[in-house]
């Protein structure tokens, strides 16, 4: 597991952890994302060559200002998309589901090219209440 999507879904579940109870443990991410504890060991060290986190075996993790960074642009994208597919008519459950999946996809030219796309289609039901 080492594609960028693996890498966005490691550097996720680790924000999850320290957002949820203050610390992630490499064992709890294994069940998270179904792998195995040395395969979470790989990826965090890995992480931790990238500048993604800091990480010392046995003493725990956080996220860098660089995975911050990631993160945020997974949020923004996962947000645009999110509300693309509500617009398009997709229930609620069905467009986090499907955001959460195509974030990892989307380059930030497409995510702005997106964000904009929504933003013209509410000014423009915006104008159409108006009148």
């Amino acid at each position: 597991m080492k594609t960028n999507e693996d890498r966005e879904k490691y550097l996720e579940s680790i924000d999850y952890f320290i957002r949820e109870q203050g610390y992630a443990r490499p064992l709890e991410i294994a069940r998270h994302l179904k792998v195995t504890p040395a395969s979470v060991s790989q990826m965090l060290t890995k992480l931790s060559e990238d500048g993604l986190i800091n990480y010392q075996k046995y003493r725990g993790m956080t996220i860098s200002e660089k995975g911050n960074k990631v993160i945020q642009s997974l949020n923004n994208k996962e947000s645009s998309i999110y509300e693309l597919l509500k617009l398009i008519g997709c229930d609620d459950k069905m467009a986090k589901e499907k955001a959460c999946f195509f974030e990892h996809f989307v380059d930030e030219d497409l995510a702005d090219k997106i964000k904009n796309f929504n933003t013209r289609i509410k000014e423009s039901k915006l104008e159409m209440k108006m009148k």
